[in-house]
């Protein structure tokens, strides 16, 4: 198929042409660094993640007394109480990392990239934490 074009139309032509081929390469440049965004963000966490089951109960967490390696933690979260809970990583009285509220009978998951160190769990929720709902995380 042959197209022919007036005088008047090719400046009009070529424009749209190579806007298309502009959007093209640009596609192709765009997928390639989406690509090696995505690849350089998941470089160190290409393994998976390590993986804790933590029954939290009124008042309580167990394993109340966690010790995980350092890098990404997932952290699967069943509230075997009869109240809300919350899954809170602090470091000293700060809270650094949380679950959203699980509610009784429900599971959440709560996923962290963790640096070494020595943190506090604690359920935020009203006085949880004074109830017993507690730990300690050691990240190595």
């Amino acid at each position: 198929m042959v197209f022919r074009f007036s005088g008047k139309n090719k400046p009009i032509v070529t424009g749209l042409l190579c806007s298309v081929a502009l959007l093209v390469a640009l596609s192709g440049c765009s997928s390639g660094s989406q690509e090696s965004a995505t690849k350089s963000q998941t470089g160190a966490s290409a393994e998976p993640a390590q993986e804790i089951k933590v029954d939290m109960g009124d008042f309580f967490y167990t394993p109340s007394d966690i010790t995980v390696k350092s890098g990404k933690v997932r952290f699967v979260l069943t509230n075997v109480g009869a109240t809300a809970h919350r899954f809170s990583i602090k470091t000293g009285d700060t809270v650094t990392w949380t679950s959203k509220n699980v509610g009784a009978g429900r599971e959440s998951i709560l996923e962290v990239e963790l640096p070494p160190g020595s943190y506090n769990l604690g359920c935020t929720l009203g006085d949880h934490e004074a109830r017993g709902a507690k730990g300690k995380l050691t990240v190595q």
